[in-house]
């Protein structure tokens, strides 16, 4: 888990008015918009030659698609915050799997989903983040893995829950836990009964998980946000110690906000 400060260097190079210095950003991009979102940002011609190889390995079309879709969007991303072009942007990966950006030039930390249908990318400065998305209602069928996913207590919580409410309750829960693994570096490496996530009374979430030292615990935020009426958009955050309360997280559109804009004699 990143805990350190970002080096001077980066605050230094943080531009005037830095839109990541007092919260997150989380930016969607829809499935049905990649190969749109593709065409105007660069395509694969951005990738590395690594991530080319591993797009053209995947089987079926809609995995190629996610797969551009994430590498595209972290890439241009990223690079709102940084004078680094994005097809320049290198990757380290964690002792499980977990991309980080190579070098701590710039402070920035992110994390990327992606499910049938949305890619979403969160970008913290001097923070540790992560993100996750499932369809929500989750299936019927999926309610039978609780057991595996969930503690005692949080299974019983779902059960009480209205019938007609546990579908979206899972999918909450779910991405909430994968969003805090995915945070701390572990991922799916990490038993999701290991620890727990549980409403507040004011509506928000807390993590309770003993390998946290008392003392970090309030650092963390956890919520889950709802995205066009279909999507569980989990978002872990760990802030540093002098946070003055919550951090603000922001939603943003790829389409509308990273594509270049129309030349004034071109198509519109």
């Amino acid at each position: 888990m990143r805990t350190t400060e970002a080096p001077d260097t980066s605050r230094e190079r943080e531009p005037a008015g830095d839109p990541l210095a007092e919260g997150a950003d989380v930016w969607l991009l829809a499935e049905e918009d990649v190969e749109r979102f593709a065409e105007a940002t660069g395509g694969l011609e951005l990738l590395t030659e690594e991530e080319r190889a591993r797009h053209d390995r995947l089987l079926f079309p809609a995995a190629r698609t996610r797969f551009l879709g994430a590498r595209l969007l972290s890439r241009q991303v990223l690079s709102q915050y940084a004078d680094v072009a994005p097809g320049e942007w290198r990757f380290d990966k964690g002792r499980f799997g977990r991309p980080t950006v190579q070098g701590a030039d710039w402070g920035l930390d992110f994390n990327i989903t992606h499910t049938n249908g949305l890619i979403a990318a969160i970008v913290v400065r001097g923070r540790t983040a992560g993100v996750d998305a499932e369809n929500t209602p989750a299936r019927p069928e999926a309610l039978q893995f609780a057991p595996k996913v969930f503690t005692p207590l949080e299974q019983e919580v779902l059960r009480r829950d209205r019938e007609d409410q546990q579908g979206h309750a899972f999918a909450d829960s779910w991405v909430a836990k994968e969003a805090y693994t995915k945070a701390t570096g572990m991922g799916m490496a990490r038993g999701f009964d290991a620890f727990s996530v549980h409403r507040l009374r004011g509506g928000g979430l807390a993590v309770v998980d003993d390998e946290i030292p008392q003392e970090e615990r309030p650092l963390w935020q956890i919520q889950v946000l709802q995205v066009w009426d279909r999507f569980a958009l989990g978002i872990a955050i760990r802030g540093s110690e002098d946070e003055p309360g919550p951090i603000p997280v922001r939603l943003r559109s790829a389409m509308a906000e990273l594509l270049p804009e129309p030349s004034a004699g071109g198509p519109r």
